[in-house]
């Protein structure tokens, strides 16, 4: 697997400044590292989300039951991510970001 490098740049959210609160307010570029080697890979055509007071969690599955009709509808559920409340903001700005670069390099979504 390889290891993929990419750069960051932090703002005033960034975690150290939760530690060092008088921290420079100013952008800093941060190398970081996405270390892969024991990543699992999972596709998904279904996603839930819940909350409580502490943290969200993301449920990840897939329908395969494509186009039936009944009483019920089993989702096989193949991941969990838990994560606190401002992670979960980070990531819905971030998707936000990304599917607008999207929708104007590609196609719109509907």
């Amino acid at each position: 697997m390889q290891k993929n490098d990419a750069p960051l740049n932090t703002a005033a959210t960034s975690p150290l400044d939760a530690v060092n609160p008088a921290a420079d307010k100013e952008d800093r570029s941060v190398r970081v590292r996405f270390d892969d080697r024991q990543m699992a890979s999972n596709y998904a055509n279904v996603a839930n989300v819940g909350m409580s007071k502490d943290e969200v969690t993301l449920l990840f599955g897939t329908n395969q039951t494509w186009g039936a009709v009944g009483d019920e509808i089993v989702i096989q559920l193949s991941s969990r991510v838990i994560m606190t409340p401002s992670v979960a903001k980070n990531l819905a700005e971030t998707l936000q970001r990304v599917l607008g670069e999207y929708e104007t390099k590609i196609s719109k979504i509907h």
